[in-house]
């Protein structure tokens, strides 16, 4: 009996979880075309609007304190992954790290033989918008990230082609990274530029292309 209890409890958590996951992401869409339509306006003016208009009015559904910041950061994250003008709303903190948007697709400037090269290593690390080093290590299929804060992601990693593969969502416990991905979600990446172990690499995100390089560790 208690067994099916416990399973049918996980089940509620799952189907809440997803229920509130496309609340989030349906109020997103409504911010990123706010977003858009007033692109002419100061930034200040932009984040003012979305907050009057839809963010705040959607936390007031949710009484308790506890429950409005986990909702928030929600919000906050996967707006960075569902609307690339909420995302150049904040540019890089730091000089030290290579992320970048563009709407032009990056040139290739890589050999297959390359691209064939990079998963013999096992570790790698990028930088944050924010400065903060996450190593990368490859291993069993898996891609496992760990921030300087303690967090992990784990990720599966495929292969697709000869330049580029594939990431999908298994869990986290980083604040942004389990906020912003739910369990399936696939990234796919593709190599454009090797030097000396270091790779440039692009994530396109409907119509604009994110890049950031990937450093052997």
């Amino acid at each position: 009996m208690k067994k099916y209890l416990l399973l049918l409890l996980l089940l509620f958590v799952h189907f809440s979880r997803a229920q509130s996951i496309k609340s989030v992401d349906s109020l997103t869409t409504e911010i990123c075309k706010s977003l858009v339509q007033n692109q002419a306006l100061d930034n200040e003016i932009r984040i003012n609007t979305i907050n009057n208009s839809h963010i705040a009015p959607y936390l007031t559904k949710f009484k308790d304190s506890i429950v409005q910041r986990r909702v928030f950061e929600q919000l906050f994250f996967r707006l960075h992954k569902n609307c690339n003008e909420f995302v150049a709303l904040f540019p890089n903190e730091s000089e030290k790290s290579s992320w970048s948007m563009q709407n032009e697709k990056p040139l290739d400037e890589i050999s297959r033989e390359e691209c064939n090269h990079f998963d013999q290593s096992s570790k790698y690390y990028y930088i944050e918008n924010s400065g903060a080093k996450v190593a990368v290590t490859l291993s069993d299929h898996l891609w496992i990230e760990n921030f300087t804060d303690g967090t992990f992601s784990k990720l599966h990693y495929r292969k697709k082609g000869s330049c580029e593969f594939e990431l999908e969502f298994i869990e986290s416990n980083n604040l942004s990274r389990k906020n912003l991905s739910i369990k399936g979600d696939k990234y796919l990446y593709h190599l454009y530029k090797e030097e000396n172990g270091t790779y440039n690499v692009y994530l396109k995100n409907k119509e604009t292309y994110y890049t950031f390089t990937l450093l052997r560790q």
